[in-house]
């Protein structure tokens, strides 16, 4: 056995133990690197920042809270309650919950350590969006921030467009302001004299 290659021994194979090479095994080749599309690209982006749908976090916020309800209801049956007592009380402890409900995070799950526990697509994308907002705030990138303008040498004129109150930048702006400094300075210099 050569660099750990062919038999330990020749004994008892039948053979005298010389290693040839595989001429029958065909090396495969390097394939050729498949480049993404600008389209595959923006679909890639869609499907990573997707937004999360309302309609089924607010339906499911609601079901938590018929659930609570349904929970209520079934201890104040077993306690002897009345069927109309119940009905009353029940109906205020939804109201209560509604009030409560306000923070959108009122029946969300937390673990030990008081982090929500996410669960489902669209509870995982409004986290998502929250702590991307917290992280734009942190570093201070504006709302009507253009992404890639970075490397674009008409950046604020691109992050104005897009700002869309603001008027837009041309040239005659910059000359008005030259000349304005220019007259400044003359004052300056025959006040100066």
């Amino acid at each position: 056995m050569y660099n750990g290659i062919g038999l330990a021994t020749a004994r008892g194979s039948g053979t005298n133990g010389y290693v040839q090479r595989n001429t029958a095994f065909i090396m495969k080749g390097k394939e050729d690197v498949k480049f993404k599309t600008e389209e595959d690209i923006r679909r890639l982006d869609a499907a990573a920042n997707r937004e999360p749908n309302q309609g089924i976090l607010d339906h499911e916020r609601k079901r938590k809270l018929e659930v609570k309800c349904m929970e209520l209801e079934e201890v104040l049956e077993e306690q002897g309650y009345a069927d109309t007592e119940i009905e009353e009380k029940v109906s205020a402890y939804r109201k209560m919950l509604l009030s409560k409900e306000v923070s959108k995070k009122a029946f969300a799950e937390v673990d030990e350590f008081g982090r929500p526990v996410l669960k489902e697509t669209h509870q995982i994308a409004e986290a998502q969006k929250e702590k991307n907002k917290q992280l734009k705030e942190a570093f201070g990138i504006s709302e009507y921030f253009v992404e890639g303008s970075s490397f674009d040498p008409n950046r604020r004129a691109l992050e104005e467009a897009a700002r869309g109150g603001g008027r837009e930048k041309t040239g005659l702006e910059e000359d008005d302001r030259d000349g304005k400094k220019e007259k400044k300075r003359k004052k300056k210099k025959k006040t100066g004299r």
